[in-house]
């Protein structure tokens, strides 16, 4: 995506810097173990609410200790993490530190300093849970309203139709992506929200998968294999 000017047609470079940074921040939450199974809705919002901040050579971002109220994601520059005075180690641009206070409401669990002049992306404590409370509760709404779609949830109580969409989590496969291998332990229950997957049984290993049904939407699976049977399914 190309961002033009209007009056001569040259590139707005600070826009592009713009959707470069964003574009940072959101590959650092993909790729941190903390955050990466947000929803990408989540994500984005997180993203939209960034804002940068700038500290010089040798400034203490993060005090071990401290109540935590931001959550940063570096952009340019390099720090040095330290638990109890023993570095633990050094993180440079992409990366996000600062969660663990605010996703779990502790205090800091290590010391932040830099190692030169940084910039960073910040969102407070505050914007972060409104974010997660929003869109959860979008969410929520959205798998009411699917599940109320499903003739065979249809006349469950609201009350229960509520529980299953507080446990309902949202999962994508490409086509002819294996669900379901047969014999493989299962522990999961699927309802389909949106298109089709094949289900085969394969009854002797030297003989082809034998084909006994297509799913679609509201459709579901894998309660056999909690049951103790089990076939194959894939997209």
């Amino acid at each position: 995506m190309l961002l033009m000017s209007s009056a001569d047609g040259h590139v707005d470079q600070s826009c592009l810097s713009c959707c470069r940074s964003k574009e940072l921040i959101k590959e650092a939450i993909l790729d941190n173990d903390f955050m990466k199974n947000l929803e990408l809705s989540q994500i984005q919002e997180i993203v939209d609410c960034m804002y940068p901040v700038e500290y010089g050579k040798d400034s203490c971002i993060i005090k071990e200790g401290d109540v935590g109220s931001l959550v940063y994601v570096m952009e340019d520059g390099k720090v040095e993490v330290t638990k109890e005075g023993v570095k633990l180690c050094t993180m440079g641009p992409g990366k996000v530190f600062g969660e663990l206070a605010i996703l779990y409401n502790c205090t800091r669990t290590a010391t932040v300093k830099t190692l030169v002049n940084v910039k960073l992306w910040a969102i407070d404590r505050q914007c972060f849970q409104t974010i997660m409370m929003r869109t959860g509760l979008i969410k929520h709404t959205e798998y009411m309203e699917f599940l109320k779609s499903v003739p065979t949830f249809q006349s469950l109580p609201e009350e229960i139709l509520s529980k299953l969409a507080d446990v309902l989590e949202e999962t994508h496969y490409e086509s002819g992506e294996y669900i379901i291998r047969q014999g493989a332990r299962g522990d999961t229950f699927f309802i389909i929200s949106k298109g089709k997957v094949n289900v085969t049984r394969e009854d002797s290993p030297s003989e082809d998968p034998v084909f006994l049904r297509t799913l679609g939407k509201g459709d579901w699976f894998g309660e056999k294999a909690l049951q103790g049977r089990s076939f194959v399914t894939y997209c």
